[in-house]
């Protein structure tokens, strides 16, 4: 059997919860029951059992990913062919590598240390290209550590990540790594500032050039860790 975090991340996907308080809503047990199976690190049979009364999850593909997902008897099939049921699994969602803030540069190019894998809704996955585990401050209270930020790197007709004063931005620094902070245009001398969203931390000017090398992409989402 898998580790309790490994299978526990497949059933939040399963379940459509990101959240303990969902989680238990969809067990229908209570909050205090999903601490207590974390503190001793084992998942309760029951919980597989409602999963798949609820929903046909396979018990195996939770205990060790073994497909398939989702198990449905022919009559419970109706109308639908394999191939549909095979669509509407795929429509759960995707696994997605989490990468560390510090990454190493190397002839150009950017190179990520994946921390684990996770499972995150598909609609996420058109808005995001790289998914990034932060564990910083001066965000606060947009980026609450520990979360997961998602980040687009979708450019424009010029082959330019857009820049949208007021939004906020993934960037490569040397010293850092990868860091988000707010961006925001001035135009008094054509120069962007970066922006912590807490006050004590001072914020920095940077011209568009020097955006345009550090520049990593644009925040999508963000998922809070509880």
């Amino acid at each position: 059997m898998d580790s309790f975090d490994d299978i526990y991340k497949r059933i939040l996907f399963v379940s459509n919860s990101q959240t303990q308080v969902e989680l238990a809503n969809v067990l229908e047990i209570s909050q205090s029951s999903i601490s207590d199976a974390k503190r001793r690190q084992s998942i309760p049979s029951d919980w597989l059992v409602k999963l798949y009364d609820k929903f046909g999850v396979n018990p195996d593909w939770l205990r060790h990913k073994k497909e398939p997902i989702l198990m449905r008897s022919l009559p419970e099939l109706g109308k639908h062919s394999m191939m549909s049921l095979q669509e509407d699994t795929q429509a759960l969602g995707f696994i997605a590598p989490v990468f560390e803030t510090k990454c190493t540069l190397k002839d150009g190019k950017l190179y990520f240390v994946t921390i684990e894998e996770t499972i995150l809704p598909r609609t996420l996955q058109k808005n995001s290209d790289l998914v990034f585990s932060y564990n910083a401050t001066g965000m606060e209270p947009v980026l609450s550590k520990p979360c997961l930020l998602g980040v687009s790197t979708k450019k424009d007709s010029s082959n330019d990540i857009p820049i949208i004063s007021g939004e906020i931005y993934a960037l490569h620094t040397a010293a850092e790594g990868i860091i988000f902070r707010r961006l925001i245009q001035d135009t008094e001398d054509e120069m962007y500032i970066l922006c912590f969203e807490q006050n004590k931390f001072p914020s920095s000017k940077i011209s568009l050039e020097s955006l345009r090398e550090k520049l990593i992409g644009k925040l999508s989402w963000v998922l809070h860790k509880f």
